[in-house]
């Protein structure tokens, strides 16, 4: 699950990630995560990564704060992976002691992503992950 940012480390109050709407009812996700486990890596043809954003005129903290579907490559019509979407790995996190997972600062600029549950309603969309 894609948390923390660089300026707010575990007060999920200040994210910053930004999560605009599109006519065909998806978001076009900017921002950057980082401690992302996992974040990037070619072990699947695909990784989902679920992100926490504001959407415009959002309330403030962490009420305002919605959860999104983020794939790495956007699914085709069949389904499958399709484009490559835009979230890309800025840099791999090193770390004493653990090695078999790539932590990862993530790059969202403007990828496409699908709202979880309702506006506004993210934390709560967590919890009933």
């Amino acid at each position: 699950m894609c948390l923390t940012e660089p300026q707010c480390g575990t007060d999920l109050g200040q994210v910053k990630s930004k999560a605009i709407p599109q006519d065909d009812g998806t978001y076009k996700i900017s921002g950057t995560k980082i401690f992302i486990s996992s974040g990037e890596h070619d072990l699947t043809d695909n990784i989902v990564h679920i992100v926490l954003a504001r959407l415009p005129n959002a309330p403030e903290g962490t009420r305002g704060i919605s959860l999104f579907i983020v794939p790495k490559f956007t699914p085709n019509a069949e389904g499958e992976a399709g484009e490559r979407n835009a979230v890309v790995c800025g840099s791999i996190e090193h770390k004493m002691g653990i090695s078999a997972s790539s932590t990862c600062v993530l790059n969202f600029d403007g990828a496409t992503g699908y709202l979880i549950g309702e506006p506004h309603k993210g934390l709560k969309a967590c919890s009933h992950s």
